[in-house]
């Protein structure tokens, strides 16, 4: 392990070092990187309980099941899907009081916790008495809170993991931090489905949600106290120089640009099907809380084996082909929902062990490649527009998979063999933008 985390010493010179380094100050001590790297891995792990709970990133199938006991439609569990992109906005905020006051674990410590505690009170919406329109509508404005809060941990954790990974061992770090963390998911959700089935049989599923949520907020506070013992890389605060300066510039690095559009294209792609799979396998498919979750427990069994590889073939071989490999692998995994049925549901089995084997190729090679990419001398704003616009792209996408999906509810479609109704549709159209963005990778990342 190298002793410096791109941190240079502050007399060095522009001919010895890059802009990177001379914003930076000395760096961490080698000991004080493997101290930071280990207490990661298990403060991911822990903070994966609440995250594989509560949906906090990406959406569960508990999120979506609290949102249908709550009486939400097929429009508003798209707006599920369009909720993040709040997140992304409080970026902004976090890239600001980075640059002013040079502090990620603050931001990351106090945004986290926050954001994650106003679990503590969706839990008890269901106890309340009020009317359902209520309930639903301070479910979404709650939510969106909590996303604004974790948006900021992200942009200023994603900054501080930038500084403390080395970037030669990027891959392989995030692939045994993505191995523990799949660990805990595995194990979470598939201890909730249990627990929420046992609940459910009693006729007393509100008291199910509200025991799982009640151990999600109980981990948030577990990694609070590891972020807050993490060191983190010193950095400088840096001149303010308008808003204009700092939203703009960012993007004028021709290789960040080219991938932050390329990454919205993706979002746009994916995000048009992402919010619904869950509830279709609720709601078409029938299928138990314990059961559906099982399908995420595979996935993520695969992926504990699959994740530490492809960080390996990433430093081994470039991001290029693995994550274009990864993007041609996604392509045939939504026909595993439309091909199944409330009697067979092998298909599904089989989109869940291929899902643990293609994306972490993709989540994480994105992740790597932001690192990468984002101009160090500004990777807090540069990240936070980045979010802003693949946010941008999925929140376009979830509402206008919302509307498909409301507008398609009882139609079938037959398409040469394939016969298609509902939200299945959105799979389809899911599948054909893979297709395209497959040769986009391909192209894009040899640039």
């Amino acid at each position: 392990m190298t002793s410096q985390i791109g941190v240079a010493s502050t007399t060095a010179t522009p001919t010895d070092h890059t802009a990177t380094e001379l914003s930076l100050s000395p760096s961490l001590l080698p000991s004080e990187v493997r101290r930071g790297l280990m207490i990661s891995i298990w403060e991911g792990a822990i903070a994966n309980v609440h995250i594989s709970i509560t949906g906090a990133l990406g959406g569960s199938v508990f999120l979506s099941g609290f949102a249908l006991l709550l009486g939400a439609n097929n429009f508003q569990i798209g707006l599920l899907g369009a909720l993040p992109f709040i997140g992304q906005l409080f970026q902004f905020l976090s890239a600001y009081l980075e640059a002013r006051f040079a502090n990620r674990r603050t931001i990351v410590l106090y945004s986290a916790l926050a954001g994650r505690l106003v679990w503590a009170f969706l839990l008890c919406l269901p106890f309340t008495g009020w009317p359902p329109a209520w309930q639903l509508t301070i479910f979404f404005i709650a939510l969106g809170f909590s996303y604004g809060l974790n948006g900021m941990a992200g942009n200023a954790w994603m900054s501080w993991m930038s500084d403390l990974v080395p970037p030669n061992r990027r891959g392989s770090y995030f692939g045994v931090r993505n191995t523990v963390a799949g660990i805990s998911a595995m194990v979470s959700v598939y201890a909730a489905g249990l627990a929420l089935d046992h609940f459910r049989t009693r006729g007393a599923e509100a008291q199910g949600y509200a025991v799982i949520f009640g151990v999600a907020v109980l981990a948030a506070f577990g990694a609070a106290l590891l972020i807050a013992r993490q060191p983190e890389p010193p950095i400088t605060p840096r001149p303010w120089n308008g808003v204009g300066a700092f939203l703009v510039e960012p993007l004028r690095d021709a290789a960040f640009g080219r991938f932050t559009a390329l990454a919205t294209a993706w979002a746009l792609v994916t995000g048009i099907a992402a919010p619904f799979f869950n509830a279709y396998g609720l709601t078409a498919l029938r299928l138990d809380f314990s059961l559906l979750a099982l399908t995420g427990v595979v996935t993520n069994a695969v992926a504990l084996f699959f994740s530490p590889l492809v960080g390996w073939l990433m430093d081994r071989y470039g991001y290029r082909l693995v994550v274009t490999v990864c993007v041609i692998g996604t392509v045939p995994l939504p026909l595993g929902w439309i091909l199944s049925t409330p009697d067979n549901i092998v298909p599904l089995w089989l989109t869940s062990i291929f899902s643990g084997v293609f994306w972490p190729g993709v989540n994480q090679g994105l992740s790597n490649l932001l690192m990468e990419r984002a101009p160090a001398e500004q990777r807090g704003a540069a990240m936070a527009i980045f979010s802003l616009l693949t946010g941008l792209g999925t929140l376009i996408a979830s509402l206008a998979g919302g509307a498909v999906g409301q507008a398609m509810t009882g139609v079938t479609v037959a398409l040469g063999p394939l016969v298609v109704s509902g939200l299945a549709t959105l799979f389809v159209l899911t599948m054909m933008g893979r297709i395209v963005m497959a040769g986009a990778f391909w192209r894009m990342l040899a640039r």
